[in-house]
């Protein structure tokens, strides 16, 4: 099968109509998807058809072949958001990339896995230029959860659900996508609504309270999520069974069926406090308290942030390394101002000189002596490394001194 030009949201139910030809209808075992001559993917509409043949291959023993597009970019990316490995994984190894602010096309299939990933996701936007609020990247992490939830609980299928991430800063946009291939929203629905249509389960889909079951959840994913969405120049778009439904929440016939869901969301940053404030939950009984931040990064008096530096970066020994421990200890200190910082540097025994510069130098420059002095802590650390901290921080106060 031959793949050419872009595969997005227009067109990427065609390609999963003859997938399902070749293999359900006309019995092939083996395909090959031939993405030689492809100009660019959109990662939704991808990750909905890595959902599919995940299915075909578990469920139906197809074997998939890839040609990844001659383009340098689109044949890297198929590399790097692990495309390439989920659609042939005798062919291509798991990606090994770990964009700072993103997540490549990761697998989930049980609730350790769902919330395995969500907090890698709420990690990656947490060292992210993207400086979200913290009531804001609470939103946001009650969205993803909600949207992977979903796939748990109302798919209906073995193979679980995709996620990927993305990042777009020029815009101030945060992407992610989820998708199945399991029942569907409208199959889903007809389980205690017989009779209604696709059109009708996506725009029933999307309204408070509305689920197929209150035993199961409250039905206040999909609408919140889509209210959060619609900030900005946010999106929100949804492709299950023969219908879709975007952002202006007018749901569309389509001619070509989705077997499972997708989702793409879009959240527009620009204003970091705004994600809360649209979400509009607040009255449903949903809360983001609890959240990711809070568990990992509070003492236990909720007085103090704790940033231990070897659970937050796999490396010492780099400036990048230390320029992403550094994003995220700043982003972590604008939720909490004012809040004392413990610095955690246990089970380290060096660090680099460019790595404490990036962290520690550029980090006491950014908040001055004084208030870098009353709020950072050092604990755990070793006479080998505060020595290399120590001369970071003279160095960097010595460049500043000058340049005054």
């Amino acid at each position: 099968m031959v793949v050419s030009g872009s595969l997005d949201l227009d067109t990427f139910r065609r390609l999963l109509a003859a997938v399902h030809q070749a293999t359900r209808e006309n019995g092939y075992a083996r395909v090959t998807l031939d993405f030689s001559g492809t100009t660019w993917v959109d990662p939704g509409p991808m990750v909905a058809v890595l959902a599919s043949c995940i299915r075909l291959r578990d469920e139906f023993d197809v074997d998939f072949s890839l040609v990844r597009p001659s383009a340098g970019s689109v044949r890297r990316l198929f590399t790097n958001a692990n495309w390439a490995h989920l659609v042939a994984p005798k062919e291509f190894s798991k990606s090994t990339w770990h964009p700072p602010s993103g997540l490549p096309a990761s697998r989930f299939s049980s609730p350790g896995e769902q919330d395995g990933i969500v907090s890698r996701i709420v990690d990656a936007v947490l060292a992210s230029p993207a400086g979200l609020a913290r009531p804001s990247l609470a939103a946001f992490e009650w969205a993803v959860n909600e949207i992977t939830d979903n796939v748990l609980q109302h798919a209906d299928s073995a193979q679980g659900g995709l996620v990927q991430l993305n990042h777009h800063p020029n815009r101030k946009q945060l992407e992610f996508a989820v998708a199945d291939a399991g029942r569907g929203i409208p199959e889903t629905m007809r389980t205690t609504r017989p009779s209604i249509s696709d059109l009708d389960a996506l725009q029933l889909s999307v309204q408070r309270g509305i689920t197929r079951d209150k035993e199961v959840g409250q039905g206040n994913g999909l609408f919140g999520t889509h209210r959060a969405a619609r900030v900005g120049s946010g999106d929100f778009v949804i492709h299950s069974g023969y219908a879709s439904i975007h952002s202006e929440l007018k749901a569309r016939e389509e001619a070509v069926p989705v077997a499972g869901t997708l989702v793409v969301v879009t959240l527009d940053y620009s204003d970091p406090d705004a994600l809360w404030r649209a979400l509009d939950i607040q009255d449903t009984g949903a809360d983001p308290a609890g959240d990711y931040i809070e568990n990992r990064y509070e003492s236990d008096t909720g007085d103090v942030l704790q940033f231990v530096v070897r659970s937050e970066v796999s490396s010492v020994g780099s400036r990048s390394a230390g320029k992403f421990a550094r994003i995220k200890l700043e982003n972590l200190m604008k939720m909490y101002p004012g809040h004392p910082v413990n610095i955690d540097f246990h089970n380290i025994p060096v660090v680099s000189s460019s790595f404490a510069d990036e962290l520690l130098g550029k980090l006491f420059v950014g908040m001055g002596a004084l208030r870098f002095m009353r709020i950072v802590r050092f604990q755990r650390v070793s006479s080998t490394v505060r020595a290399v901290l120590d001369r970071a921080i003279l160095q960097r106060a010595g460049q500043e001194g000058a340049g005054h």
